[in-house]
């Protein structure tokens, strides 16, 4: 299969113009009237970078799957296993603000996911008037980015996403999944003068300039003595290994219920809420358990005026397994005790939605889509929650 679904003429560097209208100055005809004079800067320049070489994304996929019903027609059984290659993925990969203008869509090499999925329901009667059904489907998913033909196999990043100029988080690069978090891993926080003193004495790097207690203790992973990007590593990504499911209802002489659940296991989440850079902007009430003093906190740092505490790193990412009940409905045909020749069924109910979340993870809400570059998930950036609703409703037949 094949994507073409970019603008058009992305291999061109379309040129735009750059009509800009000001006001020269007031000129007067008499002593009454003045009228304003306008001037005109006329120019124009490539609104993006072209890339002539860039060709149709396609997709190859391989699929092996049984589909069977067993025990009567009780038992349902769905099993598929696939591999899917995407080719020549088509991505914008990011310029420097250097060059001026645009960024060019490329393709920027391959993308491989493979895995399972299945699906298991069982439906029977129980005497001549319960009947019941059950059900479970789950899918894993192993994601692997490879082929990136840039000097470097990465395609990094946007920048400025989670405080004023901050840099890339996350990437895609040979070898990784795609969209995965690139940053410091930490040891804690530390928590008094001596802790600095033998961290640094042992070869350690800090990044602090002026370190205290307190502050993060960034992890010198090549042990070079210094903190800087060869220290960051692949911190997980916003992708679940399995997402899962399951249903459960019955119905019996008009009542009817039923349940419907999801999850998901093995996804990380960014997660921030304020810009650190600004001083001024709000926090989420877990700062009130920062470090204050020795043995208060070895996860959240001292306040300070600056952003060095909160370089991007593993106290940004959070483990976001969840389940979620998502649907529950109870309802019951009236037309079973209220006889009517004109009404064949009058089923009132009620249906809650998003009832309950089990999950640690502390933000609002666990299951984070897509970011603004369309290939990173797992950003939360304080999307506004899904609601929990109640419905009372009524269907009828004539």
């Amino acid at each position: 299969m094949g994507n073409q679904n970019i603008s058009d003429y992305q291999y061109l560097a379309p040129v735009k113009n750059t009509n800009t209208h000001y006001l020269f100055g007031t000129s007067g005809y008499d002593d009454t009237e003045s009228v304003s004079v306008l001037g005109t800067n006329w120019g124009a320049y490539p609104s993006r970078v072209a890339n002539p070489d860039v060709t149709w994304e396609t997709s190859e996929q391989f699929n092996i799957g049984i589909d069977a019903r067993l025990i009567a027609g009780h038992l349902n059984v769905n099993l598929d296993y696939y591999i899917k290659t995407t080719k020549d993925w088509l991505v914008t990969a990011p310029v420097l603000a250097t060059v001026g203008t645009g960024a060019p869509t490329i393709n920027g090499g391959d993308v491989k996911n493979k895995g399972f999925e299945f699906n298991l329901a069982w439906n029977d009667m129980i005497g001549r008037n319960f009947r019941y059904n059950i059900g479970f489907n789950g899918a894993y998913n192993k994601n692997e980015v490879g082929s990136i033909p840039t000097d470097d196999g990465i395609i990094h990043g946007a920048t400025n996403q989670l405080y004023d100029n901050a840099p890339e988080f996350y990437r895609a690069q040979n070898g990784h999944a795609i969209g995965y978090f690139w940053g410091y891993k930490t040891a804690g926080l530390f928590q008094n003068q001596q802790e600095i003193n033998e961290w640094i004495s042992n070869g350690n790097g800090v990044l602090q300039a002026d370190v205290k207690p307190g502050d993060v203790k960034y992890i010198d992973v090549n042990h070079d003595g210094v903190i800087n990007d060869d220290d960051k590593v692949d911190l997980g990504n916003g992708m679940p290994d399995f997402t899962y499911g399951f249903t459960l209802g019955f119905d019996w002489k008009g009542l009817d219920f039923s349940v419907l659940a999801s999850g998901s296991a093995g996804q990380k989440i960014v997660q921030t809420y304020r810009n650190h850079a600004n001083a001024q902007a709000n926090y989420t009430t877990e700062i009130l358990q920062r470090w204050t003093g020795e043995g208060t906190s070895n996860s959240i740092p001292r306040v300070t005026t600056t952003n060095i505490n909160w370089q991007f790193s593993d106290l940004y990412v959070h483990d976001a397994d969840y389940l979620r009940i998502s649907t529950v409905t109870l309802g019951y045909d009236l037309a079973r005790i209220w006889k009517n020749k004109y009404c064949k069924q009058l089923r009132v109910y009620v249906q809650a939605q998003n009832l309950l979340t089990f999950t640690k993870y502390k933000g609002m809400d666990p299951e984070i889509g897509y970011g603004t570059d369309g290939w990173v998930s797992g950003v939360d950036v304080g999307y506004y929650p899904r609601p929990r609703t109640f419905l009372i409703g009524a269907n009828v037949k004539f």
